[in-house]
């Protein structure tokens, strides 16, 4: 690789490849593919494209999981401008490195996942903040620095943070002193931050601001966590929903089941600026579920439904349903006074027979009714046309 350029706003990240068609490969076979050598210059395209012409040069599938996409600064709309050559395996792992990535080699694909380091950014991040983090990674003690506090306050006007609680800067400055008499082991600066507890990247990244690196403790930690603030939209089962983001909170869930099929219903999820531990309380409460969130335990339980359903049937039963069977309707529910809805697709399958019934007759009657509506506008059309057309012989 000779270089890669990492501008305003732009980044250079491998993601996802278009899906096109690949043949399946081993692990050996992946790595062989991917030691080819290769030129590439991407100016300002999206990461999709580029990967689409990596995973054609090197005949190799590449996906982004999703929590990839959530700790990627645009999700799958990040651009990027990179110069590329050399074997594809070096390529690859300075593109990823750059906002803090890695890919691991499954039997037929490669998939990207995000590194331990950006736990230190709560959220999506941000282009400052990986900037940043990468900084803290990077930054040294410089040899000419002879006192902890020159090299603290340079460390932090350099990069334009404070540190919070300030109590903190003075175990700092003790781990810089220690550092320096022991020269040439000179931590960076995460390093230091990592020896005094948990820490993540906070504050309003406005303009002139100044970003807050904030040590806590565990529970503090995943509460942070859960006290992000996310922007939610999927339609998929209410089970992987959770999972996911449960996933975010970086919290094992427990899953109690009082009816097998619950949690596998599709339901589509809008919300936006919510707590991501309000996210999951409205969607487990709006499922007829109970969720106990324990940070101490870094859990997060999950039971339903709460109230008796009717009887589970399997779909190949329910009057010729499956796996084919269309929606026929679905249900709004209103959240915050109607600030966003959380909504259930429903098949007829879903359906109880008074449901059945009713939509029957309902659909009976818009039937006629549009019946009726087409031949009084025909007879409209004819009466006008009459009127309209000049007099005949008799």
């Amino acid at each position: 690789m000779k270089a890669i350029s990492l501008r305003k706003m732009v980044f250079a990240v491998l993601i996802i490849g278009a899906g096109t068609s690949y043949v399946c490969a081993d692990m050996q076979e992946l790595q062989a593919r991917l030691s080819k050598e290769a030129t590439f210059e991407f100016k300002d395209v999206t990461i999709a494209q580029a990967l689409e012409d990596i995973g054609q040069k090197a005949e190799v599938k590449i996906v982004l999981s999703d929590e990839a996409v959530w700790k990627l600064p645009f999700g799958e709309s990040t651009r990027l401008s990179a110069s590329l050559s050399g074997p594809l395996t070096d390529s690859v792992s300075k593109m990823l490195s750059e906002l803090f990535m890695r890919y691991a080699l499954g039997d037929d694909k490669i998939t990207i996942y995000p590194r331990q380091e950006l736990e230190h950014i709560i959220g999506r991040p941000t282009t400052r903040q990986i900037i940043l983090l990468k900084h803290l990674y990077t930054e040294r003690i410089r040899a000419e620095e002879q006192t902890s506090e020159q090299v603290l306050q340079r460390i932090l006007m350099q990069f334009d943070v404070v540190i919070v609680p300030i109590e903190c800067n003075e175990e700092l400055e003790f781990i810089i002193k220690r550092s320096l008499v022991e020269r040439p082991l000179q931590p960076t600066f995460a390093q230091m931050l990592d020896s005094i507890g948990k820490w993540y990247i906070s504050g309003v990244n406005f303009p002139g601001t100044v970003t807050e690196i904030r040590i806590v403790d565990e529970e503090d930690f995943r509460e942070a966590k859960l006290d992000q603030v996310v922007d939610v939209s999927f339609n998929d089962s209410a089970d992987a929903i959770i999972r996911r983001l449960a996933g975010w909170a970086g919290m094992e869930l427990f899953v109690e089941k009082r009816d097998l099929s619950w949690l596998v219903g599709v339901i589509t999820v809008n919300m936006q600026n919510v707590k991501l531990s309000k996210a999951l309380r409205n969607i487990v409460s709006s499922i007829d579920g109970a969720i106990e969130i324990d940070f101490v335990r870094n859990y997060v339980r999950i039971q339903g439904p709460l109230h008796t359903q009717r009887p589970a049937v399997p779909r190949k039963t329910q009057g010729g349903g499956g796996a084919g069977e269309g929606y026929v309707g679905k249900v709004s529910i209103p959240m915050e006074g109607g600030k966003y809805f959380i909504e259930f697709m429903l098949r007829e399958s879903d359906l109880t027979d008074e449901l059945k019934k009713l939509r029957e007759e309902k659909i009976k009657e818009v039937i006629q009714k549009t019946a009726s509506e087409q031949k009084r506008k025909l007879i409209e059309a004819l009466k006008k046309a009459k009127e309209s057309a000049p007099n005949s012989p008799q």
